[in-house]
């Protein structure tokens, strides 16, 4: 019988009994957003779309983990309506929160009244050329994505909630076990608008299977806006 990995970054199911060292895929590290980015703190690759993050490789080979990680514990109120102060209490999740350094010196802002000064651009001669060839590098590698519809061997799905790789032209006819909705974080709760299965563990959260069937996406489709105005 079958049961869920729960280690960070892989949600599929394995067989207990046939548990190798080398079977699961996962991050051993804990999720990091900062600046509107999210990755993990065990490698590099950041990304500012939430599907994106949940659908990056993980970065370490290792056993499958059939252990669910416990929830975080409530706090006991006592009958005059004191919490108790207990380290174990705590929740069991530590999550990276990145701040700024706050100014030493408050900067003062110039009056609206003092004249306006055109600043002078100097960019030097080798920042110039090292634009330039990462836009040429960056144009040929745009052309070569458009001209080839190639899909690459372990590409992951980009349905949220799914954790499948492409393994060759027979992962399109599987069927894609996914979120429709999106992600909701409120009060220390995580789940997601389509199926509302609330929980406080990020990993939890992770893990929860798909509520929606459908096909994979291995290549999200670009969003374009269109604007009309009158005159």
């Amino acid at each position: 019988m079958s049961v869920l990995c729960y280690n960070k970054g892989c949600g599929q199911r394995f067989d207990p009994e046939n548990n190798a060292d080398d079977g699961c895929t996962y991050h051993p590290g804990v999720p990091v957003f900062h600046d509107a980015l999210k990755g993990w703190s065990c490698c590099k690759r950041r990304t500012t779309d939430f599907s994106d993050f949940l659908s990056i490789v993980g970065c370490t080979k290792g056993p499958h983990n059939k252990e669910k990680p416990p929830e975080p514990v409530k706090p006991d109120v006592t009958s005059s309506g004191e919490k108790k102060d207990l380290d174990d209490q705590k929740p069991k999740f530590n999550e990276y929160i990145i701040s700024a350094p706050k100014p030493q010196e408050a900067i003062r802002r110039p009056s609206a009244d003092e004249p306006m000064v055109r600043l002078q651009h100097k960019v030097s001669t080798s920042l110039k050329q090292a634009l330039e060839k990462l836009k040429l590098s960056e144009n040929a590698a745009e052309k070569k994505e458009e001209d080839s519809d190639e899909i690459k061997i372990g590409t992951s799905c980009k349905n949220g909630g799914c954790t499948k790789s492409f393994d060759g032209p027979a992962s399109d006819s599987d069927v894609c076990l996914y979120h429709s909705g999106f992600p909701i974080f409120h009060e220390g709760m995580k789940y997601w608008s389509c199926c509302k299965r609330k929980t406080s563990d990020f990993n939890t959260f992770l893990s929860q299977e798909g509520c929606t069937k459908g096909t994979h996406l291995w290549r999200k489709k670009d969003n374009l806006d269109h604007f009309s105005s009158s005159v």
